[in-house]
Parts: C-alpha cells; sequence; structure tokens
C-alpha cells in the first residue's frame, strides 16, 4: 500500500539497517511487496513509492560499502 500523497521515506534507523545487512539479507521493511507477497526481485510489480524507497536504501547500501560499513 502508496502511503498518502506527498508523503515522505522516513527516518533510517541506520543501526537496525546494519545489523540486518551484515546478517547478509535486506531489512524486510525495504523490501517492496504487493497484496502481501514480495515482490522484490519483480520490479515491474512496485509503485512508484516503492520504487523511490527501493533506490534510496540501494543509495545507502552502496554508501555504507564505500565507507566500509559492510
Amino acid at each position: 500500500m502508496d502511503p498518502r500523497p506527498g508523503a515522505s521515506l522516513g527516518v533510517v534507523n541506520v543501526h537496525h539497517e546494519l545489523a540486518y545487512l551484515r546478517a547478509g539479507s535486506d531489512p524486510p521493511w525495504e523490501r517492496p511487496h504487493k497484496g502481501g507477497v514480495d515482490v522484490t526481485y519483480r520490479p515491474d510489480l512496485w509503485t512508484p513509492y516503492q520504487r523511490e524507497r527501493r533506490a534510496s536504501f540501494e543509495a545507502r547500501v552502496l554508501e555504507y560499502r564505500q565507507r566500509g560499513l559492510l
């Protein structure tokens, strides 16, 4: 479900996010779902909000790797 129009992506809890990434998985809240089904590997099914949120997440992962946190 997409949030109300104009909603922001929110504040990221870096410590929780890094814990999931260091364990070898994406945080569950960053995996797009549609109808209760995980569609992370089906970008054609993502909503614009999910696309924006996933792009933001992937940019953070790249930054973590560049900073040596992963």
